[in-house]
């Protein structure tokens, strides 16, 4: 990529030989003001003309890995879609029977473990195509939401009717956050912010909501700290919701999955994509390794959201369905092991 590099020294040289006394007060980054808007024209029409071929290629290649990734992984991915497939079924069934009588009776609480439940399902299809694809960090990165996702429907449930109300009316502190920090920076983002009249009106419900529910409700998980009272409100976080149903032990792959949300220094080089290879290497693509904890962390977590979603009406049949979806989980991760172990044989 040195191109116009050297294109340009060889025109300094030029200009040098033709009057070196001329060449001494030459303006340096005039000429590279001058000359960039000509070389980026050339380098597109350059891009132009090739990209078509360059494009074939790349989708060929990349089509090519990710048959021979899903050859690999077979069995652990079918057995995956499987389970997300009747996570979903359930999902679907427990929404339409259960639907009426909570519209009757205002039930709030069923309406977002059920959409929990769905954003869940929806989650864990990102991660089967990003394993298929052969991209197990990305992975990894969207069952970290996934295990948020699960945790605070568990959280809700557990909780009842007013944790649940309390959820809802929370999109209104979230909103209003969001106006004014959309508000602080619409020049720079040359994106403007909702008129002020509408972010007045926002103020006013996000004021008679921290009225409503107490004062701390602005806070991030202010729709959770009441079930926390001897804690302030600004000390409770997710992990504070993890410990109260019982997830606390996932910390630590909570805090693995988010080594490839965030630009720690873990993170540059502590990669899923690179757990075969031995060779210190920057990773840019696609990988065929590494599928073990994402896949396995997903069936798990789709898993207990979906119980959590059955036990609103449990009879045989959802008694049943929980002990299926509970040895599928296990044998979910044996087969992803076993996969993997037969690279290292």
């Amino acid at each position: 990529m040195d191109i116009f590099q050297r294109e340009f020294m060889e025109m300094l040289e030029e200009e040098f030989l033709a009057d070196p006394e001329k060449a001494e007060n030459l303006d340096l980054e005039k000429m590279v003001e001058n000359l960039t808007p000509e070389l980026t024209s050339k380098l597109r029409a350059s891009l132009e003309s090739t990209s078509d071929q360059m494009l074939k290629e790349r989708r060929e290649q990349f089509s090519s890995f990710t048959q021979r990734n899903e050859d690999r992984w077979k069995d652990a991915f079918d057995l995956l879609e499987t389970h997300i497939a009747v996570c979903t079924e359930a999902g679907e069934s427990v929404n339409t029977e259960q639907r009426p009588l909570a519209v009757k009776e205002n039930d709030i609480k069923f309406d977002i473990l059920v959409r929990h439940h769905a954003r869940a399902c929806h989650i864990a299809n990102e991660i089967l195509c990003l394993l298929k694809n052969g991209f197990p960090d990305a992975a990894h990165a969207r069952w970290r939401a996934l295990h948020e996702v699960n945790v605070t429907a568990m959280f809700i449930e557990k909780h009842g009717q007013e944790c649940a109300r309390r959820f809802y009316f929370h999109d209104i502190i979230d909103s209003y956050d969001g106006m004014k920090e959309h508000k602080k920076y619409e020049n720079r983002l040359n994106e403007k912010a909702p008129d002020q009249s509408i972010i007045d009106d926002c103020k006013l419900e996000y004021n008679n909501a921290v009225k409503e529910f107490g004062k701390g409700f602005e806070c991030h998980y202010g729709w959770a700290a009441y079930f926390f009272k001897e804690r302030s409100p600004r000390s409770v976080g997710f992990a504070s919701l993890e410990k109260d149903v019982g997830l606390d032990h996932m910390r630590p792959y909570y805090k693995w999955a988010s080594q490839n949300v965030h630009a720690g220094a873990k993170g540059t080089r502590n990669r899923l994509a690179l757990t075969e290879c031995k060779d210190d290497i920057l990773v840019v693509g696609q990988s065929n390794s590494g599928m073990t904890d994402p896949g396995h962390a997903t069936a798990l977590s789709l898993m207990q959201i979906t119980i959590n979603l059955l036990k609103i009406a449990p009879n045989i049949d959802h008694i049943v369905l929980m002990n299926l979806l509970k040895g599928f989980s296990d044998e979910i991760g044996e087969t992803f092991l076993r996969v993997s172990l037969k690279a290292d044989s």
